[in-house]
């Protein structure tokens, strides 16, 4: 760790000062959508498997904090982190190992607390004992293939998601999420695919690509309300709570410290779990943020990077938040657009890896506040089904 922060601490002003152009700008309210949306869209699903514990608060609160800690601090500022179906994974293992399955119980917070803190005691583990060196034996073909495993289960996420707005409401409503979904996948993928075409000039293609998200998000949303008789048609929307508090009540801080002492030991393999996914799919995602067609000219760091990311498993834990980790499937995608090339000798060549320290995108936790809180409360759930089948489709196949 110490020598990843050496070898990367002089670049950390030109990080910035690189920052300072249209094209980081475009990116930022890109990373924006591409980071909220879908971090919304994946808590839907514990919102409704966990009793109600984790909603789009924790859910907001966790991506800043990752946003804020990653941008700031990180040898590796392109490696994008939010809450993801890492977390989810261990706390439907935990409710199935420990509650009756076909019930909807509320997780115990003291103890979901400790298997987070357990989680960040192996990261630091890990972190401390440079054993990250083991992924210099992950090929290019390794993380495509997860990249493309992970493509495929957000596909399947899509049609779950759907298949679930038609409990909620009625069939009708259900019949026009599905096809709000398909519009806003078709929109995006659309306006994703001009932007790396040949057509229209290439300040105009650009433009489209950087605001692929933000213009469907925006026309689909307003077209249902503004579209006369089918805003009569009751369709399923995002469930909010107050601004800045958790969603059921409780206080931010869980009091971890009245467990069973029998129950922390017990928390300890769901740690290791939490340790083992988010060691392979971190390190994948830094190694595919840095593949061998983005030759990027400044170091990564991979130990420094994992012990922050204990550092926020910490943090989750003991406020009750969803853990944050890397994104797979985004992370060449915001590498690509930051990539600077330069045409000679009829052959392009990497001109400068375009490696910078983000922006902060810590505006998620501007969207818990109360005028933004009712804006995404005002969103169709459908729109969240075709953020899925757009990440899937996208990265599977890319």
């Amino acid at each position: 760790m110490y020598h990843d922060v050496k070898r990367r601490l002089p670049y950390y002003w030109r990080d910035i000062k690189d920052a300072l152009t249209y094209r980081v700008f475009a990116r930022t309210v890109q990373i924006y959508f591409v980071n909220v949306l879908p971090a919304i869209a994946f808590t839907l699903d514990m919102y409704r498997c966990t009793g109600q514990f984790f909603g789009i608060n924790e859910a907001l609160f966790s991506s800043a904090l990752a946003a804020m800690v990653f941008s700031l601090l990180a040898c590796q500022p392109l490696t994008h982190r939010r809450c993801h179906r890492s977390d989810r994974i261990v706390q439907l293992h935990h409710l199935r190992r420990y509650h009756n399955v076909r019930a909807l119980h509320i997780p115990n917070p003291a103890f979901t607390a400790w298997f987070r803190i357990w989680a960040a005691i192996f990261h630091w583990i890990v972190a401390f004992g440079n054993f990250s060196d083991y992924m210099a034996y992950v090929t290019d073909f390794s993380s495509e293939t997860f990249g493309m495993y992970v493509g495929i289960i957000y596909c399947i996420r899509g049609v779950e998601e759907l298949v679930y707005l038609f409990e909620p409401t009625t069939l009708a409503g259900g019949y026009l999420s599905i096809v709000i979904a398909i519009l806003y996948f078709g929109s995006v993928y659309g306006l994703e695919k001009l932007g790396s075409s040949t057509l229209w000039q290439p300040g105009f293609r650009g433009f489209l690509d950087d605001y692929a998200f933000v213009f469907p998000t925006f026309f689909w949303v307003g077209s249902y309300y503004f579209s006369g008789r089918l805003v009569d048609t009751k369709i399923y929307r995002i469930p909010v709570g107050g601004a800045f508090s958790p969603t059921r009540p409780r206080n931010w801080v869980i009091d971890f410290w009245n467990l069973e002492v029998k129950w922390v030991f017990v928390a300890v393999p769901f740690g290791f779990l939490m340790m083992l996914l988010s060691y392979f799919e971190h390190n994948v995602s830094s190694l595919t943020a840095q593949a061998c067609q983005f030759p990027l000219k400044k170091p990564a760091g991979f130990h420094w990077d994992f012990f922050l990311l204990g550092f926020t498993c910490f943090v989750g834990g003991i406020l009750g938040l969803p853990l944050p980790n890397s994104l797979v499937s985004q992370a060449p995608v915001h590498t690509d657009p930051l990539t600077i090339y330069q045409i000679k000798l009829e052959a392009i060549e990497t001109k400068d890896g375009g490696e910078i320290r983000q922006p902060v995108v810590g505006a998620a936790a501007g969207t818990i506040t109360g005028p933004l809180l009712t804006v995404v409360h005002i969103m169709p759930a459908a729109v969240f089904a075709g953020i899925f089948s757009v990440f899937g489709v996208s990265h599977a196949w890319s």
